[in-house]
């Protein structure tokens, strides 16, 4: 056990550490300060979704989309028309003559379905790029309001839990985007055939 005299000892030892601590110029003990933030926050998706520039780039997707899907409709009656007349020369033909009429059809099913899925394939890239486009214009207009408000950082909506309102430029942003870019034309790459 220790002794009051020793315990003395160790209790003034603490307070002189202590207080030497406290008696340090504050550079020694504290870092330099963060320089002062200012955040702003934007809807990217809502401001996308909500363009000008967005809705053209749908409109012409949707647009064409219906142009293939009445072509598709139309191959998909002459399958039908087909496979029709298939089932009924089934008990006409040779084994040997359905057989080989059969995997015709088969054939053809198959290089349908391969042309629905290119167009698929082509009208999801011609969307992305097209997109891509209005992103781009997105970024440098979030740029500019960023500069403008020296902003040190602008964050995604759906990053903030709670936010005061006036550090929102969603509706700065998506009416400075719908100025800069009222459409855009939909490319949509040749359909490479695999």
């Amino acid at each position: 056990m220790l002794s009051f005299i020793a315990f003395r000892r160790i209790a003034c030892v603490l307070i002189l550490g202590v207080g030497a601590l406290v008696m340090l110029p504050p550079q020694v003990h504290a870092a330099d300060p963060l320089p002062q933030s200012r955040i702003a926050f934007i809807d990217v998706q809502g401001v996308l979704r909500a363009s000008e520039a967005a809705r053209t780039v749908r409109d012409q997707i949707e647009a064409q989309r219906s142009r293939y899907q009445e072509e598709i409709s139309k191959q998909e009656r002459e399958l039908r028309a087909l496979e029709q007349e298939l089932v009924q020369q089934r008990s006409v033909l040779a084994p040997d003559a359905f057989q080989q009429r059969r995997q015709q059809f088969e054939q053809r099913v198959a290089e349908i379905q391969r042309a629905v899925q290119a167009r698929k394939r082509q009208l999801d890239e011609g969307y992305a790029q097209a997109m891509e486009q209005v992103r781009i214009a997105l970024v440098e207009i979030v740029a500019d309001i960023a500069k403008e408000r020296q902003a040190t950082a602008v964050l995604s909506k759906s990053a903030i839990v709670l936010a005061e309102k006036s550090i929102d430029i969603s509706e700065e942003a998506l009416n400075r985007l719908n100025q800069r870019l009222t459409s855009v034309t939909v490319k949509l790459p040749a359909i490479q055939q695999q």
